[in-house]
């Protein structure tokens, strides 16, 4: 989560969205972890802040590589569902 948020990079998404539909998390459980390290840290807990940065990757992600520009229909299609999972799941699930 932390490299999530801080760092936003591709594989940052797909790791937690492959963990999620494994059964192993959900995103509910992902964002409680992070508040939890980040009060330990004695660091910002602000789920707004966390919630923008999300975001501010995806955007960022979906402006360097639009779906339209990935050729291989596999790759493209992942790439569809990782990104729609997160605006439609993982951010909706920041309590």
């Amino acid at each position: 989560m932390t490299a999530l948020v801080e760092r936003g990079a591709p594989r940052d998404f797909r790791d937690i969205h492959t963990l999620c539909q494994a059964g192993l998390t959900t995103p509910q459980q992902c964002w409680q972890l992070s508040r939890q390290r980040q009060e330990l840290a004695g660091s910002d807990t602000d789920s707004t802040r966390a919630r923008l940065a999300v975001e501010t990757h995806l955007t960022r992600i979906a402006l360097h590589r639009p779906l339209a520009q990935i050729a291989d229909p596999q790759q493209r299609a992942g790439a569809e569902q990782v990104r729609t999972w997160f605006t439609e799941e993982f951010l909706n699930a920041l309590s």
